[in-house]
């Protein structure tokens, strides 16, 4: 059958490992090595620079890596060497890439008041490079793939369409606790290198301001505002946060996050 063929070749991407996350504290089972996630993730990382416009501020940049580059030093990866690097881009945004590659626009690195602020965004970004979040989604997607060439080989569309739809909805709710948990990592970084934790707080009070009143559902073909429902309304990081830092939350951020 031509779907087995089709599977065959996914599975060949590469063997099945195991080995223990200290991030996440589980025993991790992968098809990408830490190899290939690196070498992936140089290859998009040299498309991003070609295709985004690097900041030509250096004393920014060196701000950056030099924050970086202490939380890097505390990370659970060490195996991995890190890069920071600051894009020409107004919108509050950063994010990561698999291998130990951080990109944070400048117009969040001019939204933060302190280092503690900035230490807190990347933080977070090292975080899901620790977690491994980019590879484990890329994985789920493969896994999706596969049942989905399964369910069409049994020519039955309608369950396939329904698989999609519920594996959809099962991967944003995980990309919401990747957010989470790379809040909680991202404090456990931010204190073993000497910065103050509560500049993650600081900080996402400063996003909830901006997200206010934007829609996280919108119609189809309309385009996402920048805290999309694949992330968690920003009360639920908050809470998230201060119960790492304090055990618990205030009775007020119980209220503000959804169930």
């Amino acid at each position: 059958m031509r779907w087995w063929a089709v599977l065959s070749g996914l599975l060949a991407f590469g063997c099945v490992t195991s080995s223990y996350n200290p991030a996440t504290q589980t025993q991790d089972y992968s098809l990408t090595s830490t190899s290939k996630e690196v070498a992936v993730g140089r290859r998009i990382a040299q498309r991003i620079a070609e295709e985004l416009t690097i900041a030509d501020d250096e004393p920014m940049q060196e701000r950056v890596r030099t924050i970086g580059h202490r939380l890097a030093a505390v990370c659970d990866r060490q195996e991995l060497i890190y890069s920071f690097t600051v894009v020409k881009d107004d919108d509050v945004n950063a994010f990561s890439l698999p291998g130990g590659y951080v990109f944070i626009n400048d117009g969040l690195v001019k939204k933060t008041a302190n280092e503690d602020e900035l230490a807190g965004v990347i933080a977070h970004e090292v975080a899901h490079i620790t977690a491994r979040h980019a590879v484990k989604r890329f994985e789920g997607g493969l896994g999706l793939q596969i049942a989905q060439l399964a369910t069409m080989a049994a020519r039955q569309g309608a369950a396939a369409r329904g698989l999609g739809v519920a594996m959809r909805a099962a991967q944003l709710a995980y990309a919401r606790q990747d957010e989470l948990e790379a809040d909680r990592l991202g404090v456990k970084y931010l204190r073993a290198a000497g910065f103050d934790p509560k500049g993650i707080l600081t900080f996402l009070e400063k996003l909830r301001d901006l997200d206010h009143g934007k829609s996280h559902y919108l119609p189809r073909g309309v385009t996402r505002p920048q805290y999309a429902m694949s992330h968690p309304y920003v009360p639920e990081r908050l809470r998230a946060v201060k119960e790492e830092l304090y055990g618990v939350a205030d009775y007020i951020d119980y209220l503000n996050t959804p169930d």
